[in-house]
């Protein structure tokens, strides 16, 4: 897949670009060339999307529906608050990528809490830690390809930033491949066949930005790097969000709000492109 195009002289703001009511345009178009997938509940993030944002079950008496947009490209909050009238869970996040490649849990028990305001005014999943997480097989898109970049943005709940444990933010379906997390050391890390570690924990909101390129992998965390080197050489074909690859352990505890799969990678430029679109949304740093 050709990479996307960066924006350079004569670039029309997103936000004034046709395509919607009022000029309005979703946040990442400038990047769909190199989006695979893209797990964002809040919004509708590439103008290609038409469909629901995400599935929940009602908590008062577990019935089940399916949210999408309103013009300005938000989740319809108010339309959720009416339906659930108290506490609901996540089912599914729809894929906006165009592969249909959805990530969701059907035990009841194991849903993320949705939150009408996690992050800045805008939407979002809580993990519990103890059981909580999505999953889903790169189906129809298939595995990724190095080099791959994932763009996500969350928070690690404080009580558990020195624990010992690992906390899976991502990593593969169905093996060992653990995408981003906190390791045992207590230390920000990619993995991909190999350990990349960064900085030591901490509770603050984060922007990931990853490239999984072998020995040339990196990581930035709201835009300064991480670390650089070695990341392994193993390609996921499918995503937990929030857990273990098999969901049965090391759950993340906190805020996942947004994961962005890039296949190609996107170049250094539109890294930075890409973080400054998420960081204007969610206001992290």
């Amino acid at each position: 897949m050709a990479g996307a195009g960066f924006p350079g002289a004569g670039y029309m703001p997103l936000s004034m670009r046709a395509g919607a009511p009022g000029g309005f345009a979703p946040a990442y178009d400038a990047f769909a060339d190199s989006i695979v997938h893209a797990y964002e509940p809040a919004r509708r993030v590439l103008s290609t999307y038409t469909g629901s944002l995400v599935r929940l079950r009602r908590a008062s008496d577990n019935a089940e529906r399916n949210f999408t947009y309103l013009a300005n490209g938000n989740l319809d909050v108010a339309a959720i608050a009416a339906w659930a009238g108290g506490a609901s869970y996540v089912v599914t996040v729809y894929d906006q990528g165009g592969f249909a490649d959805n990530v969701t849990m059907a035990v009841a028990a194991n849903q993320p809490l949705y939150v009408a305001n996690a992050r800045n005014g805008h939407a979002g999943m809580l993990h519990d830690g103890t059981s909580d997480h999505l999953e889903g097989a790169f189906t129809t898109g298939g595995a990724l390809s190095q080099p791959f970049g994932i763009y996500a943005v969350s928070q690690l709940d404080n009580s558990i930033i020195a624990d010992g444990d690992y906390h899976y933010l991502a990593t593969d379906d169905t093996a060992a491949v653990s995408v981003l997390y906190k390791n045992n050391s207590d230390k920000w890390a990619i993995y991909s066949g190999a350990l990349l570690a960064g900085n030591p924990a901490d509770a603050n909101w984060k922007i990931w930005s990853t490239l999984f390129n072998g020995a040339s992998s990196q990581f930035w965390l709201n835009g300064v790097s991480e670390a650089a080197g070695n990341a392994g050489a193993v390609n996921s074909d499918g995503l937990t969000v929030g857990a273990r690859f098999d969901g049965t352990a090391n759950f993340w505890k906190g805020y996942i709000v947004s994961m962005i799969i890039c296949d190609p990678s996107l170049s250094d430029a539109q890294r930075v492109a890409m973080q400054v679109q998420m960081n204007s949304y969610w206001g992290v740093f």
